[in-house]
Order: C-alpha cells, then structure tokens, then sequence
C-alpha cells in the first residue's frame, strides 16, 4: 500500500472520530435534567431585572462583590413581604375612632381620617392602651387621652400618657406626658428630708402644707451609708384615663451614698390637668407609704 491510500484512510478515520464525540456531547446536552439547566440559566423578568442594575459586561456577582465592597445595597431579586395586619387595641365606637397596633408603632383612625404615631404600646403583660374622648382642656373642643402601658418587669410599671388634638380636616396634633417633664414638678413640689427620732428613723414628705411620714429604720445600714436629701422617681408611673379626669400614682423611692439602687417607699397620688398650651401640670394631693413603711 502506497503512501498516498494511508494518508487519505488516517483522514476519514480522524473525521470518524471527531464526529462520534460531537455526537456524545449532543446526547448529554439531551439527557441533562431541566432543572439543572434552570438553575444553571436564569430567566424572566427576575434576571433581567437583575441584570439592568449591573454595568454591561458585568454578572450579577461580580455587581453583588462590588457592591459590598463599596458599602452599597447589591441587587436584589427577593420578593418584598406582604404587609402585616393591623390589630385593632382600643376603640370609640360611637365616635368612629380606632387605634390600631402596627409593627413599628400605632395607627390612629379618627373617621376617615389615619395617621402614624411610633408609640410603644405593649409588654408582656398584655396591658391594653386605654382611650377616652373628652374637652380636658376646657376649650370647648374635644381631645384624645390614651394611656400607654409602655414598661413592666420586677419593681416596674411605667405608664405612657397622650393627649391628642384634632379636628374634622384630619389634624392630628400629638402632645405627650414626658418624664423629664413629671419628673421635674416631682421635684419642685415635694420636699423630703430624714429625721431621728426615739421611735426610730423618719423621713419627713412635704406637699405644700402637709407632712407625711415613712419608717425608714430598716435602712440604717452600715453598707447603705447615708440617706441622700432626694427622693427618686420613674420605676413606677401609673395614669388612669376617664371622660371626666386623669390621674396619676408615682412610685417614691429613697437613695444612699453607698447603694447604686433607689429602695421604694410608698406612691405619691396627684391630678393631671391639661393646658390648652399642649403642657401637662401635676397637682400632687397625698403620700401613701408602703406598709412596711408606715410610721407608727
């Protein structure tokens, strides 16, 4: 056999071959499963939704990687959550207004009318907000008092006291109770001072003319150190919320120069007037000592 037949036989068995692999590759391509090339190949309005916020010639990786590393959002395809239902809290039904509770606050529904408030409204003990209609100003126009039970757990119970104006155009004017605020009339209005007595350790509570008194014997310890000249506020804040009034009870605690936490004594009792200026005065009436404390 010459040199020019085993040329030309070597060629069509190269071609043979070549042609039985292509073929191969065909059959899998066939055979792949077409979830595998789902998720090998996005498609629909997700990629390209994807795609149309990276740079051209960019993949959506190599976007997500830049994006972290310059401290921006990386594209997203995740669909956003629905919306969580509003439960409703509280309610005026003649009147046609409703509070309704929402993941970040509350919503106020007075008539057609809605607005937002970023109002803490429940702890675990499941205290419900409490709301009432009423002219607490003595404007001639009505106004909205909730109370708000916005803190609970050992030794405390915090209440949270609104009042909001509003009218038929939708206005809805919040005006709130604040502690810095009830705190600093506490101050003002109450004295207190310690006293020694044969029966034992006095403290002596001023409220304009009137002198209350607690037994404060038990804390004459030596690791307590010295009764400080104040009195402390804010672990316990109740308001109670009717058509004709608000009230209000301050827990009372006594503090020392050698122990970090205020010991409470008994409540201070007083009405909440409402000014037409959006303020919120004290006028404080009673001291009720805590049982162990009562003087004899």
């Amino acid at each position: 056999m010459n040199a020019k037949i085993r040329l030309a036989m070597l060629a069509v068995a190269i071609a043979a071959g070549l042609a039985a692999c292509s073929s191969s590759a065909d059959d899998a391509a066939r055979e792949q499963p077409r979830d595998a090339l789902a998720r090998s190949e996005p498609t629909g309005e997700t990629s390209a939704t994807a795609n149309r916020d990276a740079p051209s010639g960019q993949s959506d990786e190599d976007a997500a990687r830049e994006a972290a590393q310059t401290g921006q959002n990386a594209p997203s395809t995740a669909m956003p959550p629905e919306s969580e239902p509003l439960s409703l809290i509280a309610d005026i039904p003649d009147r046609d207004i409703r509070l309704y509770g929402a993941p970040d606050g509350v919503v106020l529904q007075i008539g057609e009318h809605e607005q937002a408030f970023e109002w803490g409204y429940m702890t675990p003990r499941g205290i419900m907000p409490v709301m009432h209609a009423a002219d607490y100003d003595s404007d001639g126009e009505e106004e909205l008092a909730i109370n708000l039970h916005i803190g609970s757990g050992t030794g405390i119970a915090v209440d949270e006291l609104h009042v909001v104006e509003f009218d038929e155009t939708g206005r809805m004017e919040d005006h709130v109770f604040a502690k810095r605020d009830y705190t600093a009339q506490l101050d003002e209005q109450v004295r207190f001072r310690v006293v020694s007595r044969d029966s034992g350790v006095m403290g002596e509570i001023e409220i304009g003319t009137r002198t209350y008194h607690a037994n404060l014997t038990s804390f004459t310890l030596e690791d307590y150190g010295d009764f400080l000249d104040r009195l402390f506020y804010g672990n316990i804040v109740r308001f109670e919320v009717t058509p004709q009034k608000v009230t209000a009870e301050f827990g009372v605690s006594v503090g020392f120069d050698q122990l970090a936490i205020p010991q409470y004594i008994g409540t201070l009792q007083a009405d909440v007037e409402y000014r037409e200026d959006g303020r919120f005065l004290l006028r404080i009436f009673a001291f009720e000592p805590d049982p162990a404390y009562r003087a004899s």
